[in-house]
């Protein structure tokens, strides 16, 4: 259950964010952090990556996606400078909705009640942002200046 990103033992979870809504579209409450790290976790059979591809779209992630280019679009040093700024600001947008979910003790601090308990947790705190955004605290809009 040992989390290398955050070098401490806890759970993993897969959020996906629409770009031009505040709407929360995907989660995937993944389990323990051991087996499941980002990449693993969008791998997975009935999986983020087999949802993008069926619905035949493309998502915005940061440099923990590289390696699935027809799925994810990831920072790129040759990216032109309007679409460097529009990737930030979506990964911004992103960590917002995260940071919603963070404000809840369930997801903050340590969870002893088991994964499955944790998953219900997940899912039902992920309701519950998602209520938020509906009723008018929605997401900053991506667009800003010259873009």
């Amino acid at each position: 259950m040992f989390s290398f990103k955050h070098h401490s033992s806890g759970f993993n979870a897969e959020v996906a964010v629409l770009i031009f809504e505040s709407r929360c579209v995907w989660i995937n409450s993944g389990g323990n952090a051991g087996e499941n790290g980002d990449r693993p976790l969008f791998r997975k059979p009935d999986g983020l990556r087999e949802w993008l591809c069926s619905i035949k779209k493309k998502a915005i992630a940061d440099a923990g996606y590289t390696g699935d280019p027809a799925e994810v679009s990831t920072p790129d040093g040759h990216d032109d400078p309007l679409v460097r700024k529009f990737k930030a600001r979506a990964l911004k947008r992103h960590e917002k909705f995260n940071n919603m979910l963070k404000v809840f003790d369930c997801l903050n601090t340590r969870f002893r009640h088991g994964e499955e308990r944790w998953k219900v947790c997940f899912e039902a705190v992920a309701v519950i942002c998602q209520h938020h955004l509906e009723l008018g605290q929605p997401l900053f809009n991506i667009y800003v200046g010259d873009m």
